[in-house]
């Protein structure tokens, strides 16, 4: 007989648990008031950079240091390097920030993501950001007098360099380029990679990472990622067997079940099943005699577990009014 195990939680370690998940809460909410305030600080800022950018000039002197100094596009030098570099950082952050909120919002639309997928939109929205932080080093580095054009040259030749030593880094991002190209799994998809289920939670140029049901997350390179069963892109099935006491007849359960047993009632009373519950017969008998009944319905990967205790419900509730009874495999076998 198997032993069971017995968790215990005391009254003061409960109290401690939801002290602890208040805390969280709290610190969550000043950290999303405190991000919403520095948003609006940052919006203010941009607003007032562009009109002083496009409109300075009506309200203030044409040929100020100033003025000069926050126009990158005057084509001369900046009478103020420090005014410069602030104004050069404030149009290249703002434009990459519009750029990303309006590539952000193409997640939201089913049709987009439906046809080029969310990884895909991600992977623009993160390439967005490290152009624009490359672009901005190389626009201060200007501002500040450096050549640019021979630092350029440098750096390609140390990436040459550099590439030639980390070719694993180079299998990870082609691997990665592959997987968002030909689609084989997108984020969002409920996949199965050597042996691990789990949802797909981000496609990055170098790893992806997959969490299971109870949130632990798997972190994989893409180039290491072999065997992949998605189970997505297909309707799923939620299947479940149920065993019968070695006294109960199976003529009279398998009567019971074509009598009482209503696919379409089942399927009103789970919005989540996407095909009606089927009975499929006996699957096995254990050595002790118990029979165990299989049952099959058809739902979405991600909605299978529901769906499971839903025709569980439905068939244990069937059973307890027919008053036949269920057995027990595995406790008692040898």
């Amino acid at each position: 007989m198997a032993d069971s195990i017995n968790f215990k939680i005391s009254k003061e370690d409960m109290e401690k648990l939801q002290k602890t998940k208040k805390k969280e809460v709290v610190e969550e909410e000043k950290t999303s008031v405190g991000t919403i305030i520095f948003r609006v600080l940052c919006a203010i800022v941009a607003l007032a950079y562009f009109v002083l950018l496009c409109f300075g000039k009506y309200f203030m002197d044409p040929n100020s240091d100033f003025l000069k100094s926050i126009d990158p596009f005057n084509g001369g030098k900046a009478p103020n390097n420090i005014i410069r570099v602030i104004s050069l950082c404030i149009l290249t952050l703002t434009i990459s920030f519009v750029v990303r909120f309006f590539i952000g919002r193409m997640v939201n639309n089913k049709k987009i993501t439906k046809k080029i997928g969310v990884a895909v939109i991600e992977l623009l929205g993160n390439t967005v950001k490290y152009v624009a932080f490359l672009v901005l080093v190389f626009l201060v580095l200007g501002a500040l007098g450096v050549n640019t054009a021979e630092l350029l040259a440098g750096l390609g030749i140390l990436s040459l360099i550099l590439g030639l030593g980390v070719t694993s880094l180079i299998e990870d991002i082609v691997a990665g380029i592959f997987i968002i190209a030909e689609k084989l799994f997108d984020v969002g998809d409920i996949v199965v990679v050597d042996g691990f289920r789990g949802t797909v939670v981000s496609i990055g140029i170098r790893s992806t990472k997959f969490a299971d049901i109870g949130g632990d997350i798997l972190t994989m390179r893409n180039s290491s990622i072999g065997s992949l069963v998605n189970l997505t892109d297909r309707m799923s099935c939620a299947a479940l067997t149920l065993p019968i006491a070695p006294t109960e007849s199976l003529d009279h359960v398998e009567e019971v079940i074509n009598q009482h047993f209503h696919p379409e009632e089942i399927r009103e009373g789970c919005d989540k099943m996407q095909a009606d519950p089927m009975y499929l017969g006996l699957c096995e008998i254990t050595k002790k005699g118990v029979q165990m009944l299989l049952f099959i319905a058809g739902c979405k990967e991600e909605d299978k577990y529901d769906v499971e205790r839903a025709l569980y419900h439905a068939i244990k509730t069937m059973f307890d009014e027919n008053k036949i009874e269920l057995g027990a495999p595995g406790l008692d076998e040898e």
